[in-house]
């Protein structure tokens, strides 16, 4: 998001080529631009599985993967890009040891030379990164955002951008890096004491919901293009919240919470696919601002050091996004279920606050794949062949979704 007239949304900013310099007293990262450019930079320290990183906050670019040239000696892992709003694009360093920015600052084209940020950053002890790593370089600030360009496009057209995998340069020696195989996280509901509902056969949800999202795994691994992981894998109790946390510290690309439904009425029938609503949306985003204290809600930045309004402003586009996002996936899984001959019920697409859609950052949808209470419903569900053809409609749908993301981030 970013407010000056020459960064709206419509021009994106280029990235030609990252480049590191390594010196005896500092690492030089110097990022050539298509123009100058407001930006901003700070450090994240290590988290979980997550290293150390140097964050730089830029508007909307576009990046040249291949001249990014990583230093053969030195701290620096890994170049990411990813977007962090529809403004605002981010690039993240990843490192081996806690580092600090020792300054930040542009350089003007001339000499044959384009515009340039430069970022020097120096390893350091734990306990000085602990004192030193909230400082923020930079003078990109979001407390100009007009309320007018918080828009966001409509659920048919907005898909998130996949995190690119960096190419190295040629010019450095390694491994041929494959394509970014996005993550997508399966949340087989309930387990352990948590029976969910019990079938009419006496099944137990909580055993049909974990053998389809084994199944949904292997169908999707087996086209070699996604990572799958998980929320359980057993029989296992997991409380809700922690099913939004794993996925979100995965950084899964979508979330797919799969269950089977149980009603008074043992006649009714048929699959549906929930996404968050509106009304459960914006109370779950002010309980969590508040439970996490606004730290690292969306993208790793820490929104403490903001205004309530900036923050609010910041959390509710995410929100909306990620929500414009799962309604997309949703219509597409609905329209491969009923093209492959599964039941489904009127309005099939339904809305709820159900608490495994609250993850902020990740395009969420519930799948109940049909009723527990309907003695035929769950026969079939109780079926390999029945899981299987769930199996092949969602992983249909997540084909056709990451085609038109792959699609919007090359336009």
């Amino acid at each position: 998001m970013l407010f000056l007239h020459s960064f709206s949304a419509m021009a994106n900013l280029g990235i030609d080529s990252v480049r590191f310099g390594v010196h005896s007293d500092k690492t030089r990262m110097v990022i050539d631009l298509s123009e100058p450019s407001e930006f901003r930079s700070f450090m994240l320290p290590a988290i979980d599985d997550k290293p150390y990183r140097i964050v730089i906050d830029l508007p909307n670019f576009n990046i040249n993967t291949a001249n990014i040239v990583k230093p053969k000696t030195g701290d620096v892992l890994e170049v990411r890009s990813g977007n962090l709003t529809p403004e605002i694009s981010r690039l993240v360093v990843d490192l081996k040891n806690p580092s600090y920015i020792l300054n930040a600052f542009q350089l003007p084209s001339g000499a044959g030379k384009p515009d340039r940020l430069v970022i020097d950053f120096k390893t350091t002890s734990i306990n000085n990164f602990k004192e030193t790593h909230k400082k923020v370089f930079g003078n990109l600030n979001e407390k100009n955002i007009p309320k007018t360009l918080t828009a966001v496009p409509k659920a048919t057209d907005s898909v998130k951008t996949i995190k690119p995998q960096i190419k190295p340069s040629k010019n450095v020696a390694t491994t041929k890096t494959p394509l970014y195989k996005p993550l997508i996280v399966i949340d087989a509901g309930h387990g352990g004491k948590d029976s969910g509902a019990v079938g009419a056969n006496k099944t137990y949800e909580k055993h049909i919901t974990l053998a389809a999202a084994k199944e949904l795994k292997k169908t999707l691994e087996a086209t070699g293009k996604y990572r799958v992981s998980l929320t359980r894998s057993s029989d296992k109790f997991i409380k809700l919240r922690n099913r939004v946390n794993y996925g979100r510290s995965k950084e899964g690309d979508l979330f797919v919470s799969l269950h089977a439904d149980s009603i008074n009425n043992p006649k009714v029938r048929g699959a549906s696919i929930y996404t968050l609503s509106n009304k459960a949306s914006d109370a779950q985003t002010a309980r969590l601002a508040a439970r996490e204290n606004r730290v690292d809600l969306i993208a790793g930045v820490d929104l403490s050091h903001e205004d309530k309004e900036v923050s609010d402003i910041l959390i509710d586009l995410a929100m909306r996004d990620t929500m414009n996002q799962s309604k997309f996936f949703a219509n597409i899984v609905v329209k491969n279920m009923k093209e492959r001959g599964i039941t489904m019920l009127n309005r099939p697409h339904r809305y709820a606050g159900f608490a495994v859609l609250k993850a902020p950052d990740i395009p969420s949808v519930l799948i109940e794949m049909g009723f527990m209470s309907n003695r035929n419903e769950v026969r079939m569900l109780s079926s390999d062949n029945y899981r299987r053809k769930i199996a092949l409609s969602v992983t249909e749908s997540v084909d056709a979704y990451f085609t038109k993301v792959r699609k919007n981030e090359n336009q």
